[in-house]
């Protein structure tokens, strides 16, 4: 009967989650794909699901951004310049590297809610700013969406465990690819 509840909550869930960072993003995106995938289909539910996930969690982001960066950005940012890793931090996000900054953006277990907070202190344009959250978050909703329709967590969640390996080597594959690369004078992590 109120069909239209649910693409309402597909982009306030995530939306809420950018606001409130004690809110995991995995849950709410395996709910939006199950809500969408029988609703919909599977391929159908997860287009829609990733679309409305990402949409929600920019524009909520994004609205944190702004708040911070007009109101409380002056006072904070003081104290970050003087902090030995926050000027490091200042260093590679206001710096024309962006790889650093999406990777640190683009991991769906790190708290992506104290990193837009930290990105809202630094004088990051607002459009470089867009295009990392838009990217990460197209990248985590999708990672997300994959593994949960893979795993099929829905009906198992004890392939929760599965999804953590697949994290793990991907991030053993990043550490081994950062110990390579670390002589190289052209690699990112001499900034």
């Amino acid at each position: 009967n109120n069909f239209w509840l649910a693409p309402l909550f597909g982009v306030l869930l995530p939306f809420t989650e950018a606001i409130f960072p004690t809110i995991p993003l995995t849950v709410i995106v395996a709910f939006n794909y199950s809500i969408f995938a029988g609703a919909f289909g599977a391929l159908e539910g997860a287009v829609m699901a990733i679309s409305l996930s990402l949409i929600g969690s920019v524009l909520g982001m994004f609205l944190i951004f702004l708040i911070i960066r007009f109101t409380f950005a002056d006072y904070f940012i003081r104290k970050v310049k003087e902090n030995k890793y926050g000027q490091k931090f200042l260093g590679i996000v206001e710096g024309k590297n962006v790889i650093a900054v999406l990777l640190l953006m683009s991991n769906p277990f790190l708290p992506s809610s104290i990193l837009n907070y930290a990105l809202s202190l630094t004088k990051i344009k607002i459009s470089k700013y867009l295009f990392l959250t838009i990217v990460s978050r197209l990248i985590i909703v999708i990672f997300l969406t994959f593994l949960g329709s893979t795993f099929n967590i829905q009906e198992n969640p004890w392939n929760i465990l599965w999804i953590s390996l697949v994290y793990f080597a991907l991030f053993g594959i990043w550490f081994i690819y950062k110990a390579i690369n670390k002589n190289n004078p052209k690699s990112i992590y001499k900034d």
